[in-house]
């Protein structure tokens, strides 16, 4: 999701969520999730923040982390085993990585390093 046109100023006159550290604000039915983003100088950032997504953080059936990952990335974290897989895909475009870096080799299988 792209973030609003909101600023913190405009947040700040709505109600907050309570429980979720300012991150989370009420106006009327709408809902907005806000987050700092930047490098040397962060600045508040809001996102709208969808009811559906706001119940699954409130049934703690999804972290705040996954929610803000969801909201700024269209999709949700990579699971344990995506990031094992990723990281796979990425050693077997070049051996290099393997090579280097031998506590990769715990993610292969001892016939998968034979055959490497």
């Amino acid at each position: 999701m792209k973030p609003t046109k909101l600023q913190w100023e405009d947040v700040i006159q709505f109600e907050e969520v309570k429980g979720y550290g300012q991150h989370i604000w009420r106006d009327g039915n709408h809902l907005y999730y806000v987050d700092e983003e930047g490098g040397i100088a962060p600045q508040r950032v809001v996102y709208k923040l969808p009811n559906e997504l706001f119940a699954l953080l409130e049934s703690g059936e999804r972290s705040l982390l996954e929610i803000s990952w969801k909201i700024k990335h269209d999709r949700w974290p990579p699971t344990e085993e995506e990031k094992k897989t990723s990281e796979k895909q990425f050693i077997l475009k070049g051996l290099t990585p393997l090579i280097a870096n031998p506590k990769s080799w715990e993610l292969f299988t001892q016939e998968e390093l034979e055959r490497l």
